[in-house]
């Protein structure tokens, strides 16, 4: 069954993915105590979705330009959130200005999934094609539901949700960027 059960946002391009492409995981919301801890924000539903961020740097951005490397030295989950020591974040006051900075990784940093799952960045900004061959729009955003991920398709002003099912998703082609759907009669209508 097609689903994008692994909720990141990618920086840059969408569709089809490079492995240079940085990978928003979460934002920093605060500080956390005196000594620097910083408290993140996950861009996902399962925080165990996180590949191991103590094993490489993270980049922190503000905005489209402002970039800065980091090295998490410690982490820590409080509920659903991420509490993190970062290098050279030793106070709060040094801590408050991460404040609302995303943290990024790059693509490479996430394992591969099994045939047929796919992580959300992957299947956002992807075009979505009726059984007809009709392009209906692209993969604005993903809804998860607990029970099946929806897919916000986009087309000029006109949405559609559209249920990631293996009786609605036909084929999912990240090398193509695109989405094929079955029939499915008042879909689109």
């Amino acid at each position: 069954m097609p689903h994008g059960q692994h909720g990141f946002r990618v920086i840059g391009e969408q569709g089809t993915m490079s492995p240079e492409a940085l990978i928003a995981i979460g934002r920093v919301t605060k500080p956390h105590g005196l000594q620097g801890e910083v408290v993140m924000l996950p861009y996902v539903y399962d925080v165990d979705l996180l590949p191991d961020l103590t094993t490489q740097p993270i980049l922190l951005r503000q905005g489209k330009d402002k970039m800065q490397e980091r090295v998490v030295v410690g982490r820590r989950t409080l509920k659903k959130r991420l509490l993190l020591r970062l290098n050279e974040c030793h106070d709060l006051a040094h801590a408050e200005t991460l404040r609302e900075w995303e943290v990024c990784i790059p693509r490479q940093s996430f394992p591969p999934l099994p045939p047929g799952e796919y992580y959300w960045f992957e299947i956002e900004g992807l075009a979505v094609y009726a059984s007809d061959g009709q392009y209906m729009g692209t993969v604005a955003d993903i809804i998860y539901t607990g029970s099946n991920d929806v897919y916000v398709v986009r087309h000029g002003t006109g949405e559609v949700l559209v249920p990631a099912l293996k009786d609605v998703v036909r084929a999912i082609d990240l090398t193509q960027g695109s989405i094929h759907l079955f029939p499915l009669q008042g879909l689109f209508e």
